[in-house]
């Protein structure tokens, strides 16, 4: 009888243990500042992410004037977008950042917004893909992934 008293007094300080963890841990979290987490690492540079969230992110072939406007090489910002995809520079379009804005996205890294989606499409990234890249950009498909906006932190050198 007395050991299933220690053995019970055990269990409720464990348990009272456990919860005061779970409780400090929940505190610590809801008290974090998601602004200034320096959350990636990308060929070094340090970046700032200030916001996150799950978006629909699709693909399409820069340089197929049937996927884009009159100008497929030229994108939004003026850039010729399928020379920097042919440099192995990774690009996107999104409408709900200014142009010349990076975003990472999940399965891809980070991109420089340097296009615009169709109006109609306010909330998407589409992925730049090169013009003879129809197939893996048909096979990336639509799907919803973790998109963050992300400035380059301005560290002293």
């Amino acid at each position: 009888m007395v050991m299933e008293s220690r053995i019970s007094i055990v269990e409720q300080i464990v348990n009272k243990l456990l919860i005061f963890f779970i409780i400090l841990m929940a505190f610590s979290i809801a008290h974090a500042d998601p602004i200034e987490s320096l959350l990636l690492n990308h060929d070094n540079p340090r970046y700032i992410v200030r916001s996150e969230t799950i978006r629909v992110v699709t693909a399409y072939n820069a340089g197929d004037p049937r996927q884009t406007d009159d100008t497929p090489c030229i994108s939004a910002s003026g850039e010729n977008i399928c020379k920097a995809l042919a440099k192995g520079k990774k690009r996107c379009a999104a409408n709900f950042v200014p142009l010349g804005s990076r975003l990472y996205v999940e399965k891809i890294g980070v991109c420089l917004v340097t296009d615009r989606t169709n109006k109609r499409y306010r909330n998407r990234v589409d992925i730049a893909m090169q013009r003879d890249e129809y197939h893996k950009a048909r096979r990336f498909g639509r799907q919803k992934l973790t998109v963050k906006i992300i400035d380059i932190s301005q560290e002293p050198n």
